[in-house]
């Protein structure tokens, strides 16, 4: 039998361990904190938004409370993750892997609101404006639409590539953590957020549909419905089921931007960073074979990239530097004081 004693005292420890996730000055605790407060402020930004552009405004409101109460791994994912501090050193691993995950289940609904808000912009599409930047380039998505379509593996290939998107997003996901290098995944959590932030406001002020709009080839089934995917975010009425998964965002490649965070995040994992590189660079040229994306929305979307992993660099730092950078802090404020 276990004494009260016994059960008060493990309370207490599983208490402050749950607490120590969000208090104390370690590198999990102030990923916590930041995610919070990115997340928090963008849900109550999508859904302010979302009713001033007359959407369904409690919509966000209600997949933030299924993810907690109507999904059970939400609450799975805190356990585990609460159980691991609690243990200790030998379960830390496991503990950043359900840490990320829930933290990933919160950004899905957070980021994929942002689209249909950002839809809802009154400014016309920019198709013809993007083909000719690509044509200043010497680039058109439909040459090399009609190259590979003449080599039925290699279009074949690319094409499973493109859809090789959501494995490689996991790995970031979970790889690092479970090699020690959590912080390169926390880090692609962050950025991968800001990315999301800064793709939707672009997407809002130049809306595009893609190249077979212009350059006269024929689109896919999955492509066919994008047009009228965004006549429906124009004209403020509700997106219809089968239109819902529906990709629109041509300007900047959001595909580009989650591959080469990936390869980011993955980077300093010896045994899998130069087959992450492949996947990613084959998912960036796949954007355009399958002739989802102009040539500027892969450039864009790099920079989009650059953007985001510099903030969330500097947003994630690893313990040792951030506190270097307090103690300098706190000498200076010292020294103003004495002055």
């Amino acid at each position: 039998m276990i004494s009260r004693t016994a059960l008060r005292e493990n309370a207490a420890s599983a208490w402050a361990a749950l607490l120590r996730g969000f208090s104390t000055n370690t590198e999990s605790s102030r990923f916590n904190r930041l995610m919070l407060i990115i997340v928090g402020a963008l849900l109550a930004f999508d859904i302010v938004l979302a009713g001033l552009l007359r959407l369904n405004a409690p919509q966000e409101s209600k997949l933030v409370l299924e993810l907690f109460v109507g999904s059970p791994s939400m609450p799975i994912l805190i356990a585990v993750c609460w159980y691991c501090r609690w243990r200790g050193e030998g379960l830390n691993r496991l503990g950043d892997v359900s840490q990320l995950a829930a933290w990933a289940l919160l950004v899905i609904p957070a980021i994929s609101y942002l689209i249909p808000v950002a839809g809802r912009s009154p400014y016309p599409l920019v198709d013809g404006g993007l083909a000719k930047i690509d044509a200043a380039m010497h680039f058109h998505t439909v040459t090399y639409v009609h190259l590979v379509a003449q080599l039925p593996r290699v279009r074949h290939g690319l094409a499973v590539a493109y859809n090789f998107l959501p494995p490689l997003i996991v790995g970031a996901l979970v790889i690092p953590p479970l090699c020690g290098k959590a912080i390169g995944s926390r880090r692609f959590v962050v950025a991968v957020l800001l990315a999301a932030v800064v793709t939707s406001a672009l997407f809002a002020l130049w809306p595009a549909a893609g190249p077979w709009t212009v350059e006269g080839f024929a689109p896919t089934k999955d492509q066919s419905v994008v047009v009228e995917s965004l006549a429906f975010f124009k004209s403020g009425q509700p997106m219809p089921d089968r239109l819902k998964d529906s990709g629109v965002v041509a300007f900047p490649s959001f595909h580009v931007v989650l591959a080469v965070l990936s390869i980011i995040a993955l980077w300093k994992i010896r045994w899998v960073k130069w087959a992450a590189l492949v996947v990613g660079i084959l998912i960036s040229i796949s954007t355009i074979t399958t002739g989802w994306h102009y040539g500027i929305d892969v450039i864009a979307g790099l920079a989009v990239v650059l953007l985001a992993q510099v903030i969330a660099n500097r947003a994630v730092e690893p313990l040792p530097v951030a506190a270097a950078r307090e103690m300098v802090r706190s000498d200076a404020e010292l020294s103003d004081a004495a002055s």
